[in-house]
């Protein structure tokens, strides 16, 4: 999962594409809205990884599906979570989320 901002100005995404052919194309899917935006990136290889630069414009809380492509297919495939939040160790995406389920004490029989 990759975790950008709100804000909007140029940022990055860091990726390890499964080809290096060029022009790429970002397209970032809400999974509230099902919107979905193509975004211009301008894209650096370096170390084998290749870094996308772009401006997005991204709601605080969402979660968005990512997909790098260009005209050979799709190269590469994540999740991007929007937030303005920097103290990490703190947050907790999935709080109060899950709920345990306590009844019973796991005890067997064997006959």
């Amino acid at each position: 999962m990759k975790i950008l901002t709100t804000s909007t100005g140029t940022q990055s995404l860091k990726i390890i594409a499964r080809k290096g052919s060029q022009p790429l194309t970002l397209t970032l899917i809400d999974k509230n809205t099902r919107v979905e935006s193509i975004i211009p990136v301008s894209p650096v290889t370096n170390d084998g990884y290749t870094i996308l630069y772009g401006s997005f414009e991204l709601k605080e809380n969402a979660t968005y599906s990512m997909i790098v492509s260009n005209n050979d297919g799709i190269l590469y495939k994540d999740t991007v979570y929007c937030t303005d939040q920097t103290d990490y160790n703190k947050f907790d995406l999935h709080k109060d989320e899950y709920i345990t389920e306590d009844s019973r004490s796991n005890q067997f029989i064997v006959l």
